[in-house]
């Protein structure tokens, strides 16, 4: 595991930095598993006088570095093709430590992770809220998937949000299990992580050396539809059942958004929507029948 003095602060990329410290483990109130795999710091970059986040893997094992490495990768074409994106992390520097560990240096979001606002159980009112929050990350998606780049493990976690002035203010992290087409379809080795309940089946069941058909669009589009899920019914659903079985029992959603989230989470990727663009336009669409006269 690095530590404070494993940095390497003299060299040309931590000379730069102050008041390194390492994140609590805890921010959010629900277990995440980046402090198993990774160690995670924050610092003041003295020259750009920007704070940042840094982040090492825990052991120099090769899926770990695989897969810090894969993000980094994916961040770096997300910046060239999207360089005044305001939803993804920008990359200041990578390489690897003096005990072989690989780091990311990149954005720290001022944003909470979407998790921090989500109850255990279904809460009244929150309605237009949700959807208006999950127009703004299909927006971010849609950016995203013309590159064409897929998260693949998309959860509550790793989509930060916050209000500024009615105004939803979307993030999207954590990109180690991201497919890049280009790359990936070249021959890159790629074995994601996933997020039990919120991974598309077809990616949470790849084994090698016989993945099955790389991940698409629709990955990120069931993994959207169990995000809004549970900003709508609260996370006791990921306890006991998958994201299609809780919809298909949810008494208490509208028939009509019931339509929408379970095409979103059909068990087939071929019954889902067949893109992000797709998926926006239905849960707007339901949006104006409930609350006419707004523009999306």
């Amino acid at each position: 595991m690095a530590h404070l003095f494993d940095l390497g602060r003299e060299s040309p990329h931590f000379d730069r930095l102050k008041n390194i410290r390492r994140l609590a483990p805890e921010r959010s109130g629900h277990a995440s598993e980046e402090h198993v795999r990774h160690q995670l710091y924050i610092a003041r970059d003295r020259q750009t006088r920007t704070d940042v986040l840094i982040k090492t893997t825990t052991r120099p094992g090769t899926i770990y570095q695989q897969n810090l490495l894969n993000e980094i990768a994916s961040l770096t074409t997300i910046n060239q093709a999207l360089p005044d994106s305001w939803y993804f992390p920008f990359v200041h520097a990578h390489g690897r430590l003096r005990d072989g560990n690989v780091y990311l240096i990149m954005t720290l979001f001022d944003e909470p992770p979407l998790a921090t606002s989500i109850p255990a159980e279904r809460v009244s009112g929150r309605l237009v809220g949700s959807l208006l929050t999950a127009i703004e990350v299909f927006r971010a998606l849609a950016e995203l998937h013309r590159i064409p780049i897929f998260h693949v493990d998309l959860n509550p976690m790793n989509v930060l949000h916050r209000i500024e002035r009615q105004r939803h203010i979307i993030r999207i992290v954590d990109f180690e299990s991201s497919y890049e087409a280009a790359r990936h379809s070249a021959g890159e080795a790629y074995n994601p992580s996933t997020t039990p309940g919120y991974s598309a089946p077809e990616v949470s069941r790849r084994q090698w050396p016989d993945p099955g058909p790389p991940p698409d669009a629709r990955a990120d589009v069931y993994s959207l539809g169990a995000v809004l899920y549970t900003m709508l019914a609260g996370f006791d659903w990921t306890w006991d059942s998958d994201a299609a079985t809780a919809v298909e029992r949810d008494q208490d959603l509208d028939p009509d958004l019931a339509g929408i989230l379970r095409r979103a989470v059909a068990a087939d990727r071929e019954a889902r929507y067949g893109s992000v663009q797709e998926l926006q336009d239905a849960v707007g669409g339901y949006l104006e029948r409930i609350w006419p006269g707004r523009k999306w």
